[in-house]
């Protein structure tokens, strides 16, 4: 009889790694099969959505949007934005609250350089955000959330970026020396030198929140073209001053043998920033 008993053994083997994959098949991988430890929460629900909000962000950031959809408040410990368009910058450390609320948290995130198969026409590949974070007992969680596509924002600041990117290899952009006027303005010449043999032109020149830029004629002389323009104090209101994250962030549209305009961001010395911070200073108290 003993073949039988190895028979029945065989078949008490058999049956018990049938039920063990069968396990292994019905839990995610990596999951507990036992469940989350007793006490611990659950995923927070979260939302998110990009946005920009121009007159808070530094150049190279989005505001993810966060909205907390539960009844308790949630720490994020870190953000990343995953996306093809943009080159990874990895996880971003966070320590904001996000309420339960209606009204979204900003978090403003840094993202990389853009990746531009079709030039200044390229558009945004589907995103997604990965939030670690923390709820009220401790418990951390990685929760990832998917942006909406095709998404405004996204496409925006890719086509920015990219045609940045054609301009830069085009053109050579750079404000003149600034000089006082009799009226306390600041004047200055802008100038646009073609890097090849593409026809630039200029068609418009844009200040800040703080600045206001009033443009002349453009002349265009030899390929180059030169811009002549005058800084005044655009905003003084204290909390504007302080709050602005991008008070030189000056644009000029150029156009690239006759295509669209292209917006294009100034370069501004640091001698140029404290003749302008210096007008603002002495136009402001003038408005007193």
């Amino acid at each position: 009889m003993r073949w039988v008993r190895i028979a029945i053994v065989g078949v008490f083997l058999v049956a018990a790694a049938s039920a063990a994959l069968a396990g292994s098949l019905a839990s995610p991988r990596g999951d507990d099969p036992e469940g989350p430890e007793p006490g611990s929460s659950a995923p927070p629900d979260l939302t998110a959505t990009a946005e920009i909000r121009r007159l808070f962000m530094a150049p190279g950031q989005v505001a993810i949007a966060v909205t907390n959809n539960g009844d308790a408040p949630v720490q994020v410990l870190g953000v990343e934005l995953i996306t093809e368009s943009f080159a990874p910058l990895g996880v971003q450390e966070s320590d904001a609250i996000v309420p339960p609320s209606e009204n979204p948290r900003d978090l403003l995130t840094k993202y990389g350089e853009a990746r531009c198969p079709d030039g200044a026409q390229s558009t945004a590949e589907p995103a997604s955000v990965v939030l670690q974070v923390a709820t009220e007992d401790e418990t951390q969680h990685t929760v990832n959330l998917e942006l909406s596509y095709p998404n405004g924002t996204l496409d925006r600041l890719v086509r920015e970026a990219c045609a940045a990117q054609a301009v830069a290899a085009s053109a050579q952009i750079e404000l003149g020396e600034l000089t006082e006027a009799e009226d306390g303005t600041l004047e200055g010449r802008l100038s646009v030198t073609p890097l090849g043999e593409a026809a630039l032109d200029v068609t418009e020149v844009r200040g800040s929140v703080l600045y206001a830029i009033a443009a002349g004629e453009a002349v265009n002389e030899a390929g180059a073209v030169s811009v002549p323009l005058v800084f005044d104090a655009n905003r003084c209101d204290g909390h504007v001053v302080g709050d602005a994250k991008q008070p030189f962030g000056f644009t000029v549209w150029i156009t690239i043998d006759g295509g669209e305009p292209v917006a294009t961001p100034i370069e501004v010395g640091e001698d140029r920033r404290e003749a302008l911070w210096a007008m603002l200073e002495v136009r402001c108290a003038a408005k007193d």
